[in-house]
């Protein structure tokens, strides 16, 4: 797997092969660090400049794609132009957009009901975080010691099971973070391909994650001919093909395309 830095005049021919780039960017563990609490997760001050450059380049549609809430997800980029995509592509807004997937909204009450019950099981484990997002329910494992993960991955299995007995809800495990999501066969790489096909254009996409749910996402790149990047130590698992060691190697990369002709 090539660090996408060492590739960079390869990866620069590409894009100014395309007429526009779609760049689409997770937020946490790629735009940002991973911290201990969701909320200080603050855009660094030169990834915020290099994105309102790149936004205002025609020659760029620029978005981030997030397991977050919307309006969590806008309030803490608030960079005009931009498309923004939370809790997973389920909702979204920017490029003439405001999309909710119909589907999804069936299940808000749900998963508010199964985020209590979920605050109650779990009420005894220091430092767990229920956050109900909605569309979807994060319950974050970050503080969490880890003599406590196995009892918290079989609670919230086994109270989504009661809930849920039907498949309706699935549960997708990241980085110290297990999502209880409507299994509706939509995600990350949905969203993109959505995204992709609204532009127009056929811009070449770039999409960079650094977890298990941006998979579906670097697929969807690849099949259309794109960038796929994933952040972190290179393992052999990831379907992207190029890869980024950290949040930090990210700045680089949108200071290069900020100040370059690509």
């Amino acid at each position: 797997m090539p660090h996408l830095l060492n590739i960079w005049s390869v990866v620069s021919r590409q894009l100014l092969s395309s007429p526009r780039v779609l760049l689409l960017l997770d937020y946490d563990g790629t735009l940002t660090p991973i911290v201990a609490r969701p909320e200080i997760a603050i855009l660094p001050d030169e990834v915020r400049r290099s994105l309102e450059e790149l936004v205002d380049n025609e020659r760029f549609v620029v978005g981030v794609v997030s397991g977050r809430e919307l309006a969590e997800l806008e309030g803490l980029v608030a960079i005009p132009g931009l498309i923004y995509a939370g809790n997973h592509g389920l909702e979204m807004s920017g490029l003439g957009m405001d999309f909710v997937h119909p589907e999804a909204l069936g299940f808000i009450e749900l998963l508010t009901e199964i985020a209590g019950v979920l605050e109650q099981e779990l009420k005894d484990v220091p430092k767990v975080l229920v956050h109900d997002k909605k569309l979807t329910l994060s319950v974050h494992l970050r503080n969490v010691l880890d003599s406590y993960v196995g009892k918290v991955d079989s609670t919230v299995t086994s109270v989504v099971e009661a809930y849920a007995a039907d498949g309706q809800i699935k549960i997708t495990r990241g980085k110290k973070v297990l999502e209880v999501r409507p299994n509706i066969g939509w995600g990350k790489g949905e969203a993109i391909e959505k995204i992709r096909q609204d532009c127009g254009d056929n811009p070449v996409p770039m999409f960079f994650g650094d977890d298990l749910t941006d998979e579906d996402g670097f697929a969807v790149v690849q099949n259309a001919n794109g960038i796929a990047v994933y952040i972190g130590p290179p393992r052999q698992e990831t379907k992207a093909l190029h890869q980024l060691e950290s949040p930090a190697e990210v700045a680089q990369v949108l200071a290069l395309l900020a100040g370059s002709d690509a």
